[in-house]
């Protein structure tokens, strides 16, 4: 969780199961993983290795990821989520701009003629 920026609640959601599952194996110690989610968890992360994750047992990332960057690491659908994310706050920034350039319009049409 901590390698990737989750909290509980995010992690959860990341592996699809609900955050309490998590709360009680990380928080709370009151439970143990199973088969299931320590599948979901390998199958979410592919850096994971799964050695390390069941028995404790060598490196956390597999060998061969650990070369990677932060970018390499991402998932399709992380990727897309950015990618949109980062639409939307460029058509905010037109919209912000075409209003600017308007109001701007405006002003210079009101000087040129001597109302202001």
């Amino acid at each position: 969780m901590e390698r990737e920026g989750l909290n509980v609640a995010s992690f959860a959601r990341r592996i699809g199961v609900v955050d309490q599952t998590i709360r009680g194996i990380v928080v709370q110690r009151r439970n143990k993983p199973g088969f299931d989610l320590i599948v979901r968890i390998l199958q979410t992360f592919d850096w994971v290795n799964a050695e390390w994750l069941i028995l404790g047992v060598g490196e956390m990332s597999k060998p061969e990821q650990e070369n990677l960057n932060n970018s390499e690491r991402y998932s399709i659908k992380d990727l897309v989520m950015y990618l949109k994310e980062k639409d939307v706050k460029i058509e905010k920034l037109i919209e912000e701009k075409t209003e600017f350039k308007v109001l701007y319009e405006m002003a210079k049409k009101e000087l040129e003629s001597g109302s202001l």
